[in-house]
């Protein structure tokens, strides 16, 4: 791909204009978040995982989110790697990769309700999806990853359903039930995990998940 960065300049634009649209309505902060990548993120390896939030929430500013992909990528990566926050979310990827370093990190809505408190609710939405959906559909297209793991809770779960379709992701039968998680994959052998935030989920339960993309990452391309 000739691009450097994840999502490309068009679809940033529109992120962008998005994000002041809504930023002038009243109800978000101002900034877009851009893909954290790990600094050994190797698409080619079988443990290349893309780890998927819902927003950056009461991080944004924390991490950086502004009006440059690159100055807002090279934040949210650092941001990342230097284990600012120890948050649930964080605890269950740090199972997986404790360095963070072999991850790259998105997350389903690029910008955040004014406080960052949350990312924005459904009523919110569908003004504002297209851009961001087009944003996650590059950065999995850009980074290759061989396991996604969105631990959103089902946030925006059917767009995302959708979008894994687009994408050639098929649904795979799981070894358990939890009433949360989908375990879907392409014909090439990318898999993705649509799980529950980890926040609140007891331990046994948020650890069979982290089981399985272990166990997932550690099968060949």
């Amino acid at each position: 791909m000739s691009r450097k960065l994840p999502i490309s300049d068009a679809t940033w634009k529109q992120l962008t204009e998005c994000n002041r649209v809504a930023v002038k309505q009243g109800w978000a902060s101002p900034g877009v978040f851009a893909t954290g990548v790990g600094p050994e993120y190797d698409p080619t390896s079988n443990l290349a995982l893309l780890y998927v939030g819902k927003s950056a929430g009461p991080l944004g500013t924390l991490v950086g989110s502004n009006t440059n992909q690159t100055a807002s990528g090279a934040a949210s990566t650092k941001w990342m790697v230097e284990k600012r926050n120890k948050s649930a979310f964080w605890q269950m990827v740090d199972l997986i990769d404790p360095s963070r370093r072999r991850i790259a990190w998105t997350n389903i809505c690029k910008m955040d309700e004014v406080g960052g408190s949350r990312p924005p609710p459904a009523h919110r939405w569908p003004p504002i999806a297209e851009p961001h959906l087009q944003a996650l559909k590059e950065e999995v297209a850009f980074l290759a990853p061989h396991v996604i793991l969105f631990a959103t809770s089902g946030y925006c779960g059917a767009t995302i359903a959708s979008l894994l379709e687009d994408l050639g992701y098929k649904s795979r039968t799981l070894g358990f039930r939890d009433g949360h998680t989908k375990l879907t994959a392409t014909s090439e052998g990318a898999l993705a995990i649509e799980t529950r935030h980890p926040q609140g989920w007891p331990t046994s339960e948020r650890n069979r998940v982290v089981h399985l993309a272990r166990e997932l990452l550690l099968r060949p391309v």
